[in-house]
């Protein structure tokens, strides 16, 4: 059933479903970052330096973002769809919106991985 509901005879369900999916994975993030600032609780930059170390943590803080960028890459495409009818304007929008978040993405990891 699932399958049936990924192919070409539904188009918007592999949308909705990894936006659901990038959802999860953030959450799952957010709590595994709460988890650890209380059981941490870092107070200084050398205890945040710490905390953010391990290659680990970096990557699943990259998976986060990259769930965040999808995301809101998926949600402004459809507000985008939704209430600007002008095509020409929404296509730049829509452009502009890709390159922030692919220079957002490029500068997280710089951030985290020390480019």
């Amino acid at each position: 059933m699932l399958i049936e509901l990924l192919t070409k005879k539904y188009p918007g369900m592999r949308l909705w479903l990894t936006q659901r999916l990038s959802a999860v994975a953030m959450v799952v993030y957010l709590f595994l970052m709460l988890l650890a600032l209380v059981v941490t609780q870092p107070h200084d930059y050398a205890s945040w330096r710490a905390l953010m170390s391990p290659w680990w943590w970096r990557l699943l803080t990259l998976v986060f973002f990259v769930s965040l960028f999808i995301h809101a890459w998926l949600g402004v495409r459809d507000v985008f769809k939704d209430y600007v009818f002008n095509l020409r304007l929404r296509a730049v929008l829509q452009v502009t919106v890709d390159i922030l978040l692919i220079g957002y993405l490029c500068w997280i990891s710089i951030i985290l991985w020390k480019l």
